[in-house]
């Protein structure tokens, strides 16, 4: 399904952070990337969503070459991206930012989307919850919110940078078991950014490790 295929990529020209990274990922597949602060893992992330330059190589997922596509054409072309620190719309009700996530969604369509992911995030078994404004939640359940707003469109592929960045171990453990369930129930490929060995040996037996920009299977 996606293919990267040598790409160096960097914020400023002549310092580069990704060198020559390839990688390839199937339907269905989980795989984990490892590394430290500053080994280039979110930069890694941000250029499959088109977020930063390329220098060279390229992207494709399906056949289709995403080097040059803007951020929303990549999200439909069944991407979704769950960015670092759980970002949402903090004056904004929980169902408010569903439905920013949701786009153009038709209301009947919306509504069976969003009873489907009561079933898998706790946050959302009270209604009542839709009215409360995502900036009173915890960081647990902003958490489980950018989770929501990733995947209510059923993406094909998710793009998850650090989930469990910032979390109690028993949030980090119960969002871990939202993205099983989640994993176990669809087709989806997943990337999963993340510094926790112990949390990302959990959920995929196949992990890789950026270090100085290159990346290399564990």
């Amino acid at each position: 399904m996606l293919k990267i295929e040598h790409i160096t990529a960097s914020y400023h020209k002549g310092n580069p952070i990704l060198k020559d990274v390839s990688l390839e990922v199937g339907s269905g597949e989980r795989v984990v990337i490892l590394g430290r602060n500053g080994a280039g893992k979110t930069t890694f992330a941000n250029s499959i969503f088109g977020l930063v330059p390329m220098l060279s190589g390229g992207i494709s997922y399906n056949g289709k070459d995403l080097s040059r596509l803007s951020a929303d054409r990549i999200k439909a072309c069944g991407i979704a991206y769950f960015m670092q620190g759980a970002p949402v719309f903090q004056q904004m009700t929980v169902r408010e930012n569903l439905l920013f996530a949701a786009g153009n969604m038709k209301a009947r369509e919306f509504n069976s989307r969003l009873e489907d992911l009561r079933k898998t995030l706790s946050l959302l078994k009270d209604p009542a919850i839709d009215r409360t404004p995502a900036g009173s939640l915890s960081g647990g359940e902003r958490t489980q919110l950018a989770v929501g707003m990733a995947i209510i469109n059923q993406p094909s592929l998710l793009i998850l940078d650090e989930p469990f960045a910032g979390l109690s171990p028993a949030n980090a453990k119960l969002v871990l078991q939202i993205l099983e369930d989640y994993a176990r129930k669809s087709t989806v490929s997943i990337i999963m950014i993340a510094q926790d060995r112990q949390l990302a040996t959990a959920f995929s037996a196949s992990q890789f490790l950026i270090r100085d920009g290159k990346i290399i299977r564990e």
